[in-house]
């Protein structure tokens, strides 16, 4: 009967250890997938050519000869 009792406390332990190794493993998972995904969101950054400041592509105004600007002040400075 003793040894019966400390097989099911032995068998109890390693599905608690198996359990928790696999929890673990869906956790680390699980964050790279979330990493991954605020990557794929990354918008592509481009440089003022008046001040240098860098910003998203969306934001940017296109001057002459294709030159990103962050405002209309520097892109109508840049042209005169």
């Amino acid at each position: 009967m003793k040894y019966l009792l400390w097989a099911v406390v032995g068998y109890l332990v390693w599905r608690w250890f198996k359990t928790s190794k696999r929890n673990k493993a869906e956790e680390s998972a699980s964050t790279a997938t979330v990493s991954q995904s605020k990557h794929s969101d990354a918008e592509a950054m481009v440089k003022c050519a008046q001040c240098g400041v860098h910003l998203p592509i969306s934001e940017a105004l296109l001057g002459s000869g294709n030159q990103f600007f962050c405002s209309d002040a520097h892109r109508g400075s840049r042209n005169t």
